[in-house]
């Protein structure tokens, strides 16, 4: 008898212990995982979408316009020189680049990540004149945060694939 009630206790304890275990339902209509992916996918295409909306404002020479790209706190990490920090001093330095003269631009997304404090894309880019010719190219990582309900470069660091002319 002592030896039932022991094998039943232990199934019991064994049952409850299972039961526990167990994933509560999810009541809302949405797996968690799917809203998740869902809101990645948003913040993806939003980041694509900031992306050509930069390249629009640099091909039209508008300087206001790649500044509103940037948080307000943005940095702007460009090779051979120092970090350009905040919104204004970004504008000033595309106004300065526009007035001596731009070739045209054109970047590719390569892959964005991130959740939705931060996202990151991998871009590649290429300078090319009136005929096609590609007078520099390189890549880039770009770090967005959302300021004003929109994804908006935060950090912003590229680099040249050609050699440094000596």
């Amino acid at each position: 008898m002592k030896k039932t009630f022991f094998l039943s206790a232990v199934m019991v304890g064994l049952i409850l212990v299972t039961a526990s275990c167990k994933k509560p339902k999810v009541t809302s209509g949405f797996d968690d995982s799917a809203k998740q992916e869902t809101e990645l996918t948003e913040a993806k295409n939003e980041i694509v979408a900031a992306a050509e909306t930069f390249v629009i404002a640099l091909n039209k020479g508008d300087s206001i316009g790649l500044a509103n790209c940037y948080t307000s706190d943005a940095k702007l990490m460009q090779p051979n020189g120092k970090s350009i920090v905040g919104r204004e001093n970004i504008q000033k330095l595309f106004s300065g680049w526009i007035k001596a003269g731009i070739p045209r631009f054109s970047m590719k997304t390569i892959g964005v990540w991130g959740d939705k404090e931060v996202m990151v894309a991998e871009e590649e880019w290429i300078f090319s004149d009136a005929q096609g010719k590609i007078l520099d190219s390189g890549k880039s990582l770009e770090m967005y945060k959302k300021e004003d309900g929109k994804w908006k470069l935060f950090r912003d660091c590229y680099n040249s694939d050609l050699p440094l002319t000596k």
